[in-house]
């Protein structure tokens, strides 16, 4: 049997293991990208949420005067309409709640952000330091922004 052509035993040997070694790569290379793309948009999606809540606290924020912190570390400021408003961590979430003037308790639920593992508020005389930090399945995320009140003209 001339002129045939084929695999003899050691072709075959050097192609099983070259697939044997290059399918393991394949995979965990597939598997690197899967993972770095995840956490990409994780991210992504925790800094859309924090500046989208930044930006709706801010505006709140600025119109307020007097904030103070509850004994629970809930942050507590007044509004020109009388209205106090409080900010709170509950069970990963920030939720606002208002108490309308000559009212004893707080009514109405907002969840402002969730996916909330940290959320620090530390006012002074002038407005609000907001220490956030947020995680989700795939990333986290650390957003530290000062938000100034109301300036009272004389």
């Amino acid at each position: 049997m001339t002129g045939e052509q084929g695999f003899t035993y050691v072709e075959l040997a050097v192609a099983l293991s070259l697939v044997v070694l290059l399918v393991p790569v394949v995979f965990s290379l597939g598997h690197m990208v899967e993972a770095e793309m995840k956490e990409g948009i994780g991210r992504q999606q925790l800094q859309e949420e924090a500046s989208a809540f930044v930006s709706d606290v801010r505006d709140e924020l600025r119109r307020g005067s007097h904030f103070r912190l509850s004994p629970e570390g809930w942050l507590l400021f007044d509004l020109p309409t009388g209205e106090t408003i409080r900010y709170k961590h509950d069970r990963r979430r920030v939720i606002r709640s208002v108490r309308k003037p000559g009212e004893t308790r707080f009514s109405g639920t907002t969840v402002l952000l969730q996916e909330v593992y940290f959320a620090g508020f530390y006012p002074d005389k002038h407005g609000v330091w907001l220490d956030l930090g947020l995680q989700n399945w795939y990333a986290d995320l650390n957003v530290k922004t000062y938000v100034r009140g109301r300036v009272k003209n004389r």
